[in-house]
């Protein structure tokens, strides 16, 4: 068994994916024990029905069991487990949560989306902040909602937007329904991404902005453009996409069967059938503000869980 004062955990009970992060935090680089994601699709049905299907939570209780054991083996100092839109939205997620934390032996905190959105910058900034400029433009897409945080220096105010509308549903409501024409696909990215990009009037089309994805969808469409066989996180964080090279992305994995797309390396379990969607959000976005390029960020809402879990005494001490 490894115990180290300086270990801390952090969960994300995410609507498509629970991941779990582990990782001693001594110094101000985060030095990673354990990470794990796994594919539970927790949002999947939600906006049609607004509860968790029965099959989904039985997924996630068997992967928390999992968790529980990685937790065992490390014995971290301070533990941080949240729950993001689909437990914010479900009508039975009380069901949930109460199995989920007796499983885990801890509590889980159910996030609003500013405090997702929050996190998520707070997690990209601990990774190689060479990378990122200002003013910048976080965006997380997720399985169940899109956040995004505006910063216009690094001392200055955020704005932060929770968007609801993430992969799963939009999977379900658009993608896997046709291959041929997305106008309303677009026309409802473009309301509701220029609802918030209106608000920030530090920020004007065609200026500079530095954009950085975070989170499965920027990750992967990474990965895919590098050609990886195999996810390698230090070849995929700052990695700059061209919008020609996202829009030629989208063509390709358009034009495939969830299934083959499923198949493609590098990419997590049932990634490959959600990514279409995410890869839309983007480009409609980059359109909006008349950027022709995005970083990828390997870091986000994880690390920014788990950093959220100590305090800043206990991380440099």
């Amino acid at each position: 068994m490894t115990i180290h004062q300086h270990i801390a955990a952090g969960i994300d009970l995410g609507s498509n994916t629970f991941r779990l992060l582990v990782a001693d935090c001594y110094t101000k680089k985060l030095d990673v024990q354990a990470k794990k994601l796994v594919t539970v699709g927790l949002g999947r049905g939600l906006k049609e029905n607004g509860l968790l299907q029965h099959d989904a939570m039985q997924t996630g209780f068997a992967v928390l069991h999992n968790f529980r054991k990685i937790l065992d083996q490390y014995q971290p100092k301070a533990i941080r487990v949240c729950g993001t839109e689909a437990l914010r939205q479900a009508q039975n997620s009380r069901f949930f949560l109460k199995k989920a934390e007796e499983i885990l032996q801890h509590p889980v905190n159910i996030i609003t989306g500013e405090e997702e959105a929050r996190l998520s910058l707070a997690g990209a900034l601990s990774g190689q902040r060479q990378f990122f400029s200002f003013p910048l433009l976080l965006v997380d897409v997720g399985g169940g909602s899109t956040e995004m945080v505006f910063a216009g220096s690094p001392a200055g105010n955020m704005q932060i937007a929770s968007i609801p509308l993430g992969v799963v549903w939009l999977t379900e409501r658009f993608i896997a329904k046709t291959r041929d024409n997305f106008d309303s696909l677009d026309n409802l990215l473009s309301e509701n991404l220029n609802a918030f990009l209106e608000q920030l009037k530090p920020l004007t089309k065609n200026e500079p902005v530095c954009i950085i994805g975070s989170g499965g969808t920027a990750t992967s469409m990474a990965a895919l453009q590098l050609g990886l066989s195999s996810y390698n996180e230090s070849l995929v964080h700052g990695h700059v996409l061209q919008h020609t090279a996202i829009e030629k992305l989208w063509g390709e994995l358009i034009a495939l069967p969830a299934v083959k797309r499923n198949e493609l390396p590098c990419l997590g379990e049932g990634r490959g059938e959600i990514l279409p969607a995410g890869i839309r959000i983007f480009l409609i976005l980059l359109k909006l503000l008349c950027q022709d390029r995005m970083r990828v960020s390997d870091t986000g809402l994880l690390e920014g869980i788990l950093l959220s879990s100590i305090t800043d005494q206990d991380r440099y001490r």
